[in-house]
């Protein structure tokens, strides 16, 4: 194999390596950067129809959230429902009990919540990675293309040594 093609496949496999650790620290330094027990609370969000199948809170889409449940009120007269019998809270969903007279009632749910959020270094750094990891489509067909050019020049140097060899034995085609 001739020197030339040796260095392009190391080329090749430096720049795969190379492309993949980086993918992999960058992918790192997301999750690093993000900001964790971030708290917050709500007052008084609404849920329509107290259900047994559950609601989920809207902040239960939050990245590693943990709610919990302070209060649930009555949303027509603000009375507080208790929890004993009506309704429990797991997470970030309010899920109403089958004998609770609440059922199917609107009600306003108060609660805590942590989660981690996402800052502006963890989100350039999920930008960095996104934009690696989209870019293999176009080295895997300089790869090929690579490849390709391998094989056929290994194939006419093979056939060149060939025709030369039986030249110098005096054999013609």
């Amino acid at each position: 194999m001739p020197q030339d093609m040796k260095s392009f496949i190391l080329a090749i496999i430096l720049i795969g390596l190379t492309l993949v650790f980086g993918i992999f620290i960058v992918s790192t330094m997301q999750g690093n950067f993000r900001a964790t027990n971030t708290a917050g609370s709500v007052t008084n969000e609404s849920v329509t129809g107290l259900a047994v199948a559950g609601d989920n809170l809207a902040k239960y889409t939050l990245l590693d959230v943990v709610c919990t449940i302070t209060a649930v009120m009555n949303s027509s007269d603000n009375v507080s429902i208790l929890t004993s019998g009506n309704w429990t809270g797991n997470n970030c969903n309010l899920t109403g009990i089958a004998a609770s007279p609440f059922l199917t009632y609107n009600v306003k749910a108060t609660y805590t919540y942590t989660y981690t959020a996402d800052t502006q270094s963890s989100n350039a750094s999920g930008d960095v990675t996104d934009a690696l990891s989209s870019g293999t489509a176009w080295i895997t067909i300089l790869i090929v293309v690579g490849f390709a050019v391998i094989v056929l020049g290994m194939l006419s140097e093979g056939l060149g040594r060939a025709v030369h060899g039986r030249q110098e034995a005096g054999l013609t085609y």
